[in-house]
């Protein structure tokens, strides 16, 4: 009797490992199915993009290099049409290379002393653009940028604090859409840090504040926050941001209006090179204990282990902490199933004239294979609706 339960349970408990790692399924298919319902209704509406295109350095697997994904990248953008890019991680030479693929109309933003058209190839802008902005000329008017450091001190080029692993920054720019002169959009791309919870969250409290600084001096404008927050929703970094219905989730709004808003299912936005086998419920789950960890400030590597020693650690890490595990959360993370750590927020104005509605939000450029970036990009279309006229 025995040795008959052990035959079963030998058979049954691969299997099911199986299943946790292969389903749900989304493919190739079902993103091209999404790219067709999105340019059906694409037209009229505002086309936005956040895309943490990964840095241009050395990649295990040459196939992941940036001089291979440019063209991946490329393709992208040119499928989707977001009129509003923001990226994180691209160098300037990066950045540049990109651009020169891309159609041109797009123009780029980031922290250029010189003024807009500063020279790329300027050592000196290699890191001035780590968040920045690209947008298509011929649909929107830049009027005004800024660019702060996330610090004590934001005037301070390249300060940081509250031991941030790197320098943080948010760029910020305000546009007019040409055909609509009336209409003012405020635009916020950042990139929190990757590692420290605390950086994270006193980051988060002054984009925060100069969103509302931006807001006060602009009451007409609507906001648009894009970024990579290297925490997932439900996290502190983002009760800071949404709290008070300071911030709505366009993920969360279009959710709630299924017939007026289409989205996908897709549950993860950093993949680490996995591909669309990080939707499974097996790596869900595996992401509700890592990011349980991580909003609890416990330091745990930003990259997808490749070697077995490297899990090792990680589990004796998490051991380590186990009691700092806060199960509520733990329990909050695997019901929500979502673990985008890229977002895009946006809030009315608060004159109350001018009105953003989500039509289209989803997790895109999902492949199992010759990846554009460790990240996949989010796309969201808007409706501007001005109250005055209803």
């Amino acid at each position: 009797m025995r040795q008959k339960w052990f035959i079963l349970f030998s058979i049954i408990i691969p299997l099911f490992i199986a299943f946790l790692f292969t389903f749900p399924r989304y493919t190739e298919q079902d993103d091209s199915i999404m790219l067709q319902k999105y340019l059906t209704i694409k037209q009229n509406l505002l086309s936005v993009m956040t895309f943490n295109i990964r840095l241009d350095g050395v990649e295990r697997d040459p196939n992941n290099h940036f001089t291979k994904r440019i063209y991946r990248l490329t393709e992208t953008i040119e499928k989707w049409q977001p009129s509003i890019l923001c990226v994180q991680e691209p160098f300037g030479g990066q950045l540049l290379h990109w651009r020169s693929h891309l159609p041109n109309y797009y123009r780029h933003i980031g922290y250029q002393p010189g003024g807009i058209d500063r020279d790329l190839k300027d050592p000196s802008s290699q890191r001035d653009f780590q968040v920045a902005i690209l947008y298509n000329n011929q649909i929107l008017k830049l009027i005004e940028q800024d660019y702060i450091w996330l610090s004590k001190t934001p005037r301070i080029v390249g300060s940081k604090d509250w031991n941030s692993a790197g320098e943080r920054t948010l760029n910020i720019a305000r546009f007019q859409l040409k055909n609509e002169k009336s209409i003012s959009i405020l635009v916020f791309n950042t990139h929190l840090d990757v590692k420290s919870e605390q950086a994270r969250q006193e980051q988060a409290k002054i984009v925060r504040s100069t969103i509302k600084k931006w807001q006060k001096k602009y009451p007409t404008a609507v906001v648009l926050l894009f970024g990579d927050f290297n925490a997932v929703p439900k996290q502190a970094a983002y009760n800071i941001l949404t709290s008070s219905d300071f911030l709505h989730d366009t993920w969360v709004v279009c959710k709630s209006q299924t017939s007026m808003c289409i989205s996908n299912s897709f549950s993860s936005t950093f993949h680490g090179w996995l591909g669309s086998i990080i939707n499974t419920y097996g790596f869900q789950f595996l992401q509700t204990i890592l990011f349980t960890f991580h909003g609890s400030g416990i330091s745990l590597p930003h990259e997808i282990p490749k070697h077995l020693s490297s899990y090792i650690n990680i589990l004796k890490e998490l051991w380590k902490f186990r009691q700092t595990l806060n199960i509520s959360e733990l329990n909050s993370l695997w019901s929500l199933h979502r673990f985008h750590v890229d977002w895009i927020l946006y809030r009315n104005s608060i004159d109350g004239s001018e009105h953003l509605q989500p039509r289209f939000i989803a997790v895109v450029d999902i492949r199992s294979r010759n990846y554009s970036s460790d990240h996949f990009p989010v796309v969201a279309l808007f409706q501007l609706k001005n109250n005055k006229e209803n």
